[in-house]
């Protein structure tokens, strides 16, 4: 099973990925550096994706609006996402929430390796 790195930032998904890494996952990682290069990517790889990180601000396609149009179709809804963002506002969160209430996490950058891992426990092969 493979796990989607979604984030506009080479940097962000390079950090995330490595913390992954060095925390023990076994999955493959995937990236895409927008949610319209990610809608691409969850096609090619349908059923295969046990957890999606997704970056809060993006430009084309936000993650609420990447999140709200996966959470409306059955194949993509039942994807473990955790939101990964630098806004800490009480009022993203409960927007990030309202689209996906079966949302598994909201991480804030910058993060703790252990945050990231005790969120993801569940998902991931160790």
């Amino acid at each position: 099973m493979k796990i989607l790195i979604v984030d506009d930032s080479l940097l962000d998904r390079k950090l995330l990925s490595k913390t992954l890494l060095n925390s023990g996952v076994k999955n493959e990682i995937l990236q895409a550096d927008n949610g319209e290069t990610a809608l691409g990517v969850i096609a090619e790889h349908l059923g295969e994706i046990c957890l999606m990180f997704c970056d809060y601000q993006m430009p084309n396609m936000s993650g609420l609006e990447l999140m709200e149009g996966l959470v409306k179709v059955p194949a993509t809804s039942q994807i473990p996402i955790v939101m990964v963002t630098a806004s800490a506002a009480e009022e993203s969160k409960k927007a990030a929430y309202a689209v996906n209430p079966k949302l598994v996490g909201y991480v804030i950058k910058p993060y703790k390796p252990d945050e990231v891992l005790a969120v993801i426990k569940p998902y991931v092969q160790l």
